[in-house]
């Protein structure tokens, strides 16, 4: 079976929630044609309004997501029959296998020896014919890559942690891409999302940023190291790469300020802001950065506001369980600009 864009375990995926989006700019009679997702994620809010024909502007400063975007929403050319075949190349044999940066650096932890083996040789091949490949064809090989080196973690759906136990083989078998062709090719971006609102406009500007303390970085290093396979020396527990310039302002005391200015250079009709209302969370890492009055307050210097919730289950995926938590809510808030 091919993968699909969502098939990917990632805290905030928007996927349940694109009905309750799409119900919003209903209501709000908001007429577009292009919209910009500039804290995008999985990608998947992007990718909705990509399948309707709308002009996409996508970006997330992980270049790992980048990667997942140029594979998967992309218009660029490739050979399905190149990608089936090193697919099936590696999936069946053996020649290529060798100790690796991945199998000396993550086995035992967050992989059995013999799958951080294969996933470090695969990585290593790719790496090796890039030259042989176009760039969507290298991005759609890693993609698959990375979506299995995800799926078959010794963890809980991130790689802030591994689980105390001793990894079992789960063994590495890579999957083809379900892709499509759509009407219009993105504008694929990975870049701080408040320098690149400077240089772009759309009809709708979709701002997903991160909630609270956690960094996504911190979540999904092991995902961003395998991406990137510069090999740099890990530290700590969790054995995570030096990553500051990953880090988001979002997840700091700035946060307010930082929405601020993004709001302060925003060229759109609309702005359309998620958040949520995790005030109360039971790990102070968990709890929303920026307040609720303090999201109304920026968004009311540049435009009319309108605010829309729906009921969405709580989980605190961020300290590795589920945590009950009354009245929870998703927010969208919704901004006419002045123009």
């Amino acid at each position: 079976m091919a993968l699909s864009l969502q098939n990917r375990r990632y805290i905030g995926n928007k996927f349940k929630l694109l009905n309750f989006i799409d119900s919003v700019i209903k209501a709000e009679n908001i007429t577009f044609d292009s919209f910009a997702d500039i804290f995008a994620g999985t990608g998947v809010v992007a990718e909705h309004f990509m399948q309707a024909g709308k002009q996409i502007i996508i970006n997330d400063n992980l270049y790992s997501n980048f990667v997942f975007y140029n594979a998967w929403l992309s218009n660029n050319d490739y050979s399905e029959q190149k990608i089936q075949e090193l697919i099936n190349y590696y999936n069946t044999a053996t020649d290529y296998i060798h100790d690796n940066y991945l199998s000396d650096t993550f086995s035992g932890t967050y992989y059995h020896y013999e799958d951080a083996k294969k996933l470090g040789a695969i990585r290593e091949h790719l790496e090796s014919i890039k030259s042989e490949l176009s760039e969507r064809e290298y991005m759609i090989l890693l993609s698959s890559l990375l979506y299995t080196a995800d799926k078959i973690a010794n963890g809980v759906g991130h790689f802030e942690a591994f689980l105390a136990k001793q990894p079992e083989k789960r063994g590495v078998v890579l999957q083809m891409l379900n892709l499509q062709h759509y009407a219009k090719s993105p504008q694929i971006y990975q870049s701080d999302a408040n320098e690149l609102v400077k240089n772009i406009s759309a009809d709708v500007l979709y701002l997903d940023p991160p909630y609270n303390a956690r960094q996504y970085v911190n979540f999904y290093h092991l995902l961003e190291n395998l991406a990137e396979w510069k090999k740099p020396k890990v530290s700590g527990k969790t054995l995570k790469m030096p990553r500051q310039e990953k880090m988001s302002q979002y997840s700091k005391a700035k946060a307010k300020e930082a929405l601020k200015d993004l709001v302060s250079n925003a060229k759109a009709k609309y702005i359309l802001l998620s958040y949520n209302n995790t005030y109360k969370a039971n790990s102070g890492a968990s709890i929303n950065k920026i307040t609720e009055q303090d999201i109304i307050d920026i968004l009311s210097s540049v435009g009319e506001v309108k605010k829309y919730d729906t009921d969405y289950e709580f989980s605190d995926a961020w300290t590795s369980g589920k945590t009950d938590f009354d009245n929870h809510k998703e927010i969208l808030y919704v901004c006419k600009l002045h123009n």
